[in-house]
């Protein structure tokens, strides 16, 4: 099977009716499209914003670490998903202990908490726009343990960490990434 992103918007569709997840899950296919250019993977564009769709698409139905991924990446074998997307997606878990021993494995660790809260820290500016986020701001905020407690910090950092750039950098080619999607995931 080689699928396409239209396969994998069907997917998600099908396990996530929550809006908000599919805007998550739109918005960490764009920060992945944007790796894809930066690492060079520009050929793989497509599979690494697949990777990105469904990291989660299994979550709103299996939100525990003993159901969440676990349920998802045999869906995606049953229905036969290449291997190379499977692992992928399982990898962005640390509960799943993949190694993250490729660039498709680092950026969906490194996109994934850090776009959850890059979307936080857009919607309590006073324009709640992505537009005016500095990301001053949102390295600034995850030092704040009350704001966005739900996203686990060491995911932010370490996906950082993983992709090899300075912590603010990161965070400001997400925010440019997704700044072109901004009105169609609400930020």
């Amino acid at each position: 099977m080689t699928p396409s992103r239209a396969d994998a918007w069907a997917l998600l569709c099908e396990f996530t009716q929550s809006d908000a997840l599919r805007k998550h899950a739109r918005g960490v296919e764009e920060a992945m499209r944007a790796y894809a250019r930066w690492y060079g993977a520009g050929a793989d564009m497509e599979k690494w914003g697949i990777v990105g769709m469904l990291h989660d698409f299994d979550y709103q139905q299996n939100p525990t670490e003993e159901t969440h991924l676990h349920v998802g990446c045999r869906v995606l074998r049953e229905r036969g998903w290449p291997e190379e997307i499977v692992e992928a997606v399982a990898s962005h878990a640390d509960y799943m202990k993949i190694p993250r021993d490729t660039p498709l494995k680092k950026a969906i660790y490194a996109c994934d908490e850090a776009v959850g809260f890059i979307g936080a820290c857009a919607k309590v500016r006073p324009s709640k726009k992505i537009a005016d986020l500095p990301p001053e701001s949102v390295v600034k905020k995850l030092k704040d343990k009350a704001f966005a407690r739900s996203v686990d910090r060491s995911y932010v950092y370490g996906g950082a960490e993983a992709v090899g750039r300075p912590l603010l950098e990161h965070v400001a080619y997400l925010i440019e990434a997704l700044k072109p999607i901004a009105e169609e995931i609400g930020l």
